[in-house]
C-alpha cells in the first residue's frame, strides 16, 4: 500500500469517554492522532475553558497516548462546535478515518457495511491496515434493496474481498453477505450485534441523513461497539 491509513480519534476525555484496550490494539497498524476536545457552552469564552480545563484535558489525552505501543499524535481543542471542529482538524490533516468512539473489550469480528463502488478501494485499504496484525474476522456486508439487486451486490462484495486478499487479508477470515431489505440501516445494524467493530465509508449526505444525521452516526449511536468513518479525501476547498 502507497499510503499509510491515517486515524483521527476524537475524545471527549473529561466527559467520560475512554478507549478499551482492545480498540487500542486494533489501531495499532495505523497512524493514530487522539483529539481531546471539550464542548464549550455557547456563553462561555473559549479562552477561559482552556485556562480552566487544559492542563487537564492534556494530561488524561497523555495517559490515553500511553496505551499505545508506536507513536501517536495528541491535539486539543474546546470549540462550541465539536462536529464542525473536528471535521476542519481531520481535512487539515489529510485524516483517512475518523474513529466514532464506543467501547469494546474485545474485537473478534469486524463489520463492513459497503453501500456501493464509491471510495471502495479506500474503504478497502483502511480495513486490510486495520485488521492487519490481528485475527479478527471480517464480515463483507452488503444490504440489497431487492432480489434483482442481489447479484450485482454478491459481484459487488467479491471484489471487495479479492481487494482484501490482494491487500494481505488471509481469505479464511472474510465472510460475505448479501441480506434483501427495504430497511439498510436496520440491516447494518443487525448485523453490526454480531460484530465488535464497524468501518463504513462516508457518503454524502442525502437530504434524510442532513435530516436525522449521518448514516455512521446513527449507526454508533444504535450500536455497542466503535464506528471507523473512512473519509472520502477532499481539500478544504471541497466544503
Amino acid at each position: 500500500m502507497d499510503e499509510s491509513t491515517a486515524v483521527l480519534v476524537p475524545v471527549a476525555a473529561l466527559q467520560g469517554e475512554s478507549l478499551s484496550q482492545a480498540v487500542v490494539d486494533l489501531l495499532s497498524s495505523v497512524e493514530v492522532t487522539l483529539l481531546g476536545y471539550y464542548e464549550v457552552p455557547d456563553q462561555t469564552a473559549l479562552e477561559q475553558a482552556r485556562d480552566q480545563y487544559g492542563t487537564r484535558l492534556q494530561r488524561r489525552l497523555s495517559g490515553y497516548a500511553s496505551l499505545f505501543d508506536g507513536p501517536v499524535t495528541t491535539r486539543t481543542i474546546f470549540t462550541h462546535a465539536p462536529r464542525d471542529s473536528i471535521e476542519r482538524i481531520a481535512i487539515e490533516t489529510e485524516t483517512t478515518a475518523i474513529l466514532l468512539v464506543n467501547p469494546a473489550p474485545v474485537v473478534d469480528r469486524v463489520l463492513v457495511p459497503i453501500r456501493g463502488e464509491v471510495n471502495l478501494d479506500q474503504l478497502m485499504t483502511t480495513t486490510a491496515e486495520v485488521v492487519d496484525g490481528t485475527d479478527a474476522e471480517v464480515l463483507l456486508f452488503h444490504a440489497a434493496r431487492s432480489e434483482s439487486d442481489r447479484q450485482a451486490g454478491e459481484e459487488l462484495l467479491s471484489s471487495a474481498a479479492d481487494q482484501l486478499a490482494t491487500a494481505g487479508v488471509n481469505p479464511g477470515r472474510i465472510d460475505t453477505q448479501v441480506t434483501v431489505t427495504r430497511s439498510p440501516l436496520r440491516a447494518i445494524t443487525t448485523a453490526a450485534d454480531d460484530a465488535e467493530f464497524v468501518i463504513i465509508g462516508e457518503r454524502k449526505p442525502s437530504l434524510a441523513d442532513r435530516i436525522f444525521g449521518d448514516v455512521a452516526d446513527r449507526l454508533a449511536t444504535s450500536t455497542d461497539g466503535p464506528v471507523l468513518v473512512v473519509r472520502k479525501l477532499r481539500s478544504a476547498a471541497d466544503e
